[in-house]
């Protein structure tokens, strides 16, 4: 026969003096969620435009099998999105990560959609 004993949890309340952690500021926070609301409606821009056109699928998955960075990249430009996008490729398929600038804090956020080809 076994016993089992039941500790009941008893929270540790903080005075503001004890409290071991710095004050929380949400304004790092708030600039994040605002800039990566930009990045969602960029990468809609950038999946829609692909969606959009078989001729730009081909032409990527194309020049992505002969290895062609410089014309993907030149694709991806010319569909128009205001961002910075790093694409990369495999024979399986395609990654495209958008980044996004805040004031003061480069690539704050980064948003990276995985699609496959092949």
């Amino acid at each position: 026969m076994s016993y089992y004993y039941y500790y009941p949890y008893v929270p540790r309340y903080y005075r503001q003096n004890e409290y071991p952690y710095p004050p929380v500021n949400i304004a790092l926070f708030e600039t994040s969620l605002s800039k990566y609301q930009q990045l969602i409606q960029h990468g809609n821009r950038l999946v829609t435009s692909l969606a959009s056109s078989q001729d730009l699928m081909y032409q990527i998955m194309y020049s992505a099998q002969e290895g062609d960075r410089d014309t993907v990249d030149r694709i991806i430009r010319e569909i128009g999105v205001p961002t910075e996008v790093n694409t990369t490729f495999t024979p399986t398929g395609v990654t495209f990560t958008l980044f996004e600038d805040a004031e003061g804090l480069p690539r704050c956020c980064t948003l990276t959609m995985n699609l496959r080809w092949g």
